[in-house]
């Protein structure tokens, strides 16, 4: 059976500001505060008008870190990479899967080109907020919810498989996801981040801070720690998380080194690595090293030999996965800020190269609400066993949503929140986060957000018939 067609009507567009309780060190980066950015959009299909959402943080200086750019540089470049989207996106018409990659190439095709081009990875967010929403416009249309409209590929995902799938396996896999009823989630250790309560110097409510503190608070057993490129730094910080982390016994850990390290020092650091005996606690733990180097470089040599390497910033694009896996690497990251689609075709290779190949969900900035519901939703569907999430610990709160959708919030996903003391909170049990009520009709985005308390809104409407 085909995938329904859909008329894409209009798009609009709307931020709210966000204020980190904690600021946020990544690279060479500090973050502060930002705006999440808010998508959605009306389309014309089977049974009439349906509307569809998403929502996703804008990140400074992690889709595009050239020097020359300063935080709210990039973040204007999102916003031009979501207003170029919104307003080449009204009128066209196709499944789920065509709309998405028409929508996605005619906007790289102006924003990765002339004197201010963008790179594709900060090009394609706002096609990636657009995708995300025709996604919910078409789980609403069939009443169904994320996983089972995937399972039927009414998204129309089968028919373009790329060369290295074939439509009939994609469509078959596909059909085989059954999304995880629980997640574990993984607490993301920035490296100036305090280990320990004694370490804390500025406290900015009751919260946990520090990592002992998120641990006793939480029950995670997962970690994903940041590292810096100087391996005797990294060590010595590996170190001091591991003696953090010793009381839990068995424990599981990812390391980041956000394109910090250079190739004969990533070498260096890797022999440190299987040679400190303070350390092996840690290494039986260990299950990747993500981007360990520079997105623009890191494809042209072979993957670091050891530890399995994923690919995070260097995943700009559909074919970057079979890419990186010519050159070695074993995993790639799924983020819905990159193309929940990317997700699902991903997932298919992976499946396809059983011990092989692998995905694990990164995104250390979802807001509770509609961000983290469609990006945890994705990550459960896709088989990802655990996902970092911190956006709740850097920021949370359901920064400037009313209070009628606070408690909305609340009633539609008794267990994926709780009351919390600066609003809906995350409701962290045991290190896990139940998520049945996500599969409601529509891509997780029950009960939906209030446009009306937004800021900056902008709206494209087709004009033709």
């Amino acid at each position: 059976m085909s995938a329904p067609v859909f008329r894409i009507r209009a798009v609009e567009l709307a931020e709210r500001p966000v204020t980190l309780r904690l600021p946020f060190r990544f690279g060479d980066t500090l973050v502060e505060r930002t705006a999440e950015a808010y998508l959605r959009l009306r389309v014309e299909g089977p049974g009439g008008v349906h509307t569809g959402v998403a929502a996703q943080l804008m990140v400074p200086r992690w889709f595009d870190k050239r020097p020359e750019r300063d935080n709210a540089r990039t973040v204007d470049d999102l916003r031009r990479s979501l207003r170029t989207v919104a307003g080449l996106a009204p009128g066209l018409r196709g499944s789920v899967a065509r709309l998405a990659a028409e929508s996605r190439a005619a906007s790289l095709s102006v924003l990765c080109a002339g004197a201010d081009a963008l790179p594709r990875l900060a090009a394609g967010f706002g096609p990636a907020l657009l995708e995300m929403a025709l996604i919910d416009a078409a789980c609403r249309s069939g009443g169904a919810g994320f996983a089972a409209t995937v399972r039927a590929d009414a998204l129309g995902l089968g028919p373009l498989a790329p060369p290295d799938l074939t439509p009939d396996g994609l469509s078959r896999h596909l059909a085989g996801l059954r999304p995880a009823p629980e997640i574990a989630l993984r607490h993301t250790v920035g490296y100036d981040a305090p280990l320990t309560a004694r370490e804390v110097r500025q406290r900015p409510d009751d919260l946990p801070v520090s990592l002992d503190e998120v641990v006793a608070a939480t029950g995670v057993r997962w970690f994903k720690i940041k590292l810096k490129g100087d391996p005797e730094a990294d060590i010595a910080r590996l170190e001091a998380v591991a003696a953090v982390l010793a009381p839990l016994g068995r424990y599981g850990a990812t390391l980041d080194a956000n394109e910090q390290y250079l190739p004969e020092a990533f070498t260096e650091f890797s022999a440190r690595l299987a040679a400190a005996r303070t350390l092996a606690a840690l290494r039986e733990g260990l299950a990747f090293i993500e981007q360990p180097f520079a997105r623009e470089t890191a494809l042209e040599h072979p993957a670091p030999p050891g530890l399995p390497a994923l690919i995070d910033e260097s995943d700009d694009a559909d074919d970057a996965f079979p890419r990186a896996a010519a050159r070695g690497y074993a995993g790639v990251s799924v983020k819905s800020c990159k193309g929940v689609l990317r997700a699902l075709l991903n997932s298919a290779r992976v499946a396809a190269a059983p011990g092989r190949a692998f995905l694990s969900a990164e995104d250390l900035t979802c807001q509770p609400g509609l961000c983290l519901q469609q990006d945890t939703a994705m990550a459960a569907l896709v088989g990802a066993r655990h996902v970092e999430r911190n956006g709740h610990h850097f920021a949370g709160g359901f920064q400037g949503a009313p209070e009628a959708e606070r408690a909305a919030a609340l009633a539609a996903h008794p267990d994926l929140y709780r009351p919390g003391r600066r609003g809906p909170e995350p409701a962290i049990s045991g290190g896990r986060l139940r998520l049945g009520s996500l599969g409601a009709p529509g891509f997780a985005s029950a009960p939906g957000p209030d446009f009306t308390a937004m800021k900056n809104t902008i709206f494209q409407e087709e004009t033709g018939s």
